[in-house]
């Protein structure tokens, strides 16, 4: 019986420690965030929280967010006029935004024109942009 205790016992203690931590990112998930006024005052950020190179240099209330467990983000933002032309091309593949929050679209039309810049996904509606990674 004793055997089987000590077998049992850090078995036990490592289901608990998984599931702890597993419990842990399902309460508190390893997300990052920023908000931007500008995109000038983005430029000097790194990492996960770094905005991708189409992002135009009059964007304002620049938010980014990303998921660091698998690298998924969302980002939006605001320019003053209606774009010209279309930012990337067209998609090889659709995809739909794994993230969300308050300021994020709420929802994406399933015939709205999307086009890929990268691995970015981007929906414009009017003067806001809306981007995502798969």
């Amino acid at each position: 019986m004793k055997r089987r205790l000590l077998v049992a016992a850090p078995v036990l203690a490592m289901t608990a420690l998984l599931s702890g931590c597993t419990l842990a990112n399902a309460i508190n998930p390893p997300i990052e965030s920023a908000i931007y006024a500008t995109q000038p005052e983005a430029s000097g950020a790194t990492g996960n929280v770094a905005l991708p190179d189409f992002v135009q240099a009059d964007a304002t209330t620049i938010r980014i967010k990303t998921d660091t467990a698998d690298n998924t983000k969302i980002l939006g933002y605001s320019i003053p006029a209606p774009l010209a032309a279309p930012i990337g091309s067209d998609c090889a593949s659709a995809s739909t935004p794994a993230l969300d929050d308050t300021w994020w679209v709420e929802s994406i039309p399933t015939d709205a024109a999307i086009t890929c810049s990268g691995d970015w996904h981007i929906y414009v509606v009017g003067q806001n942009i809306f981007a995502w990674t798969p």
